[in-house]
């Protein structure tokens, strides 16, 4: 076998240990930094078994924007699908990924905004997801009886304001973020419903529980009951 096919004697290094720490590595120095020998001494192996899990860096630059995807993107269209069939339920769940999802990286999404501009894969992906992000929200709105025009202007507004709010590292106390959302509901999609939650507590709660579609299971269960009844 090829030393550099060998796999790695100290340890079992998975291919998801390179991604973890090439993660870190971009979040805190950027994607200049992303290098196999540097990351190979912070994970306590030789440089020679990266290539076990990675033909090259860039096979490694390309799974860091799969595993982006698939902690920073997909949650938003996962907690759409568990959401109600309801646009207050799907702004509750939109807005929870935002600020309490514990998958969603804040200073991941700015970092892949930052090597964007120096690598035409990194800005095509991240352009992708802007606009499937943007058009999650149009979509929502217009459920709120808003025409297209004016759901995609709200959406864009949304979204800047999310991505703006991230990249310009706002320090904010969180209790306070929280009571700030009925009102950024409020103004952006035009229902004032939320304002009747008047505490962290109260807000936070019906971020984390959004309602959500009834299952299989619920479902099953109703019928049997109704069938009894």
């Amino acid at each position: 076998m090829n030393a550099r096919k060998r796999a790695p004697k100290s340890g079992t290094i998975s291919a998801q240990d390179w991604i973890d720490a090439s993660r870190a590595v971009l979040i805190k120095r950027g994607i200049s930094a992303v290098k196999v020998e540097p990351l190979a001494k912070k994970l306590g192996v030789t440089p020679g078994s990266f290539y076990w899990h990675f033909k090259n860096r860039d096979a490694l630059y390309r799974a860091l924007l799969k595993d982006w995807l698939a902690t920073n993107v997909h949650p938003f269209v996962e907690a759409l699908e568990e959401a109600a069939e309801c646009p207050k339920a799907q702004y509750l769940a939109l807005a929870y990924v935002w600020v309490l999802s514990p998958q969603f990286d804040a200073p991941l999404d700015v970092a892949i905004r930052e090597w964007g501009k120096t690598s035409k894969l990194a800005a095509r992906t991240m352009k992708y997801v802007d606009h499937k992000r943007i058009s999650l929200y149009q979509w929502v709105f217009e459920g709120f009886g808003h025409d297209p025009m004016s759901a995609i202007v709200r959406a864009r507004t949304m979204y800047f304001h999310q991505i703006g709010y991230y990249a310009m590292r706002v320090d904010e106390d969180p209790d306070k973020r929280l009571l700030q959302i009925p009102h950024y509901a409020e103004i952006i999609a035009g229902d004032a419903w939320l304002r009747d939650l008047e505490t962290p507590e109260a807000i936070k709660a019906a971020l984390v529980e959004f309602p959500r579609r009834e299952s299989l299971a619920d479902r099953i269960a109703r019928r049997r009951h109704a069938g009894v009844s």
